[in-house]
């Protein structure tokens, strides 16, 4: 007999969730302690490629095992999995100047708000594409 919460984490979008609840608080820690020790000396934008390679390393193995319980070559699918790990960063190249310069929040806040919009749209091509069987 299966426990309630067996049946919800049986549901691949519930263990996305979770997995990305800590991809959003290991990138946003590092984004964090990267920006508040280097602010004088690196652009607020150099920062985004340090945390989200950080990111990707940490959060590859719970992403493939957990998540989408992958079998497949490990390089092949971080290679993917980072290709996606791209778009976010790409996404916050766009991001994270409008909301800086054009909406004058402060650089912190700003890389907060989109964390929390990336992953909607990460799931559905982790799904259909670097973790397809």
């Amino acid at each position: 007999m299966t426990t309630a919460v067996e049946r919800v984490l049986a549901d691949r979008r519930v263990r996305y969730v979770a997995v990305g609840a800590v991809s959003s608080a290991v990138y946003y820690a590092l984004f964090t302690a990267i920006y508040l020790t280097t602010r004088e000396h690196l652009h607020y934008l150099a920062i985004p490629v340090l945390a989200n390679l950080g990111c990707a390393f940490a959060t590859y193995p719970l992403q493939r095992r957990w998540v989408f319980q992958s079998k497949g070559p490990v390089v092949a699918g971080f290679l993917k999995f980072y290709a996606i790990c791209l778009w976010a960063l790409v996404f916050t190249y766009v991001g994270l100047p409008l909301l800086v310069e054009l909406a004058h929040v402060p650089v912190l806040p700003a890389q907060a708000i989109l964390i929390v919009t990336a992953p909607l749209i990460n799931y559905q091509l982790s799904k259909w594409w670097a973790f397809r069987r």
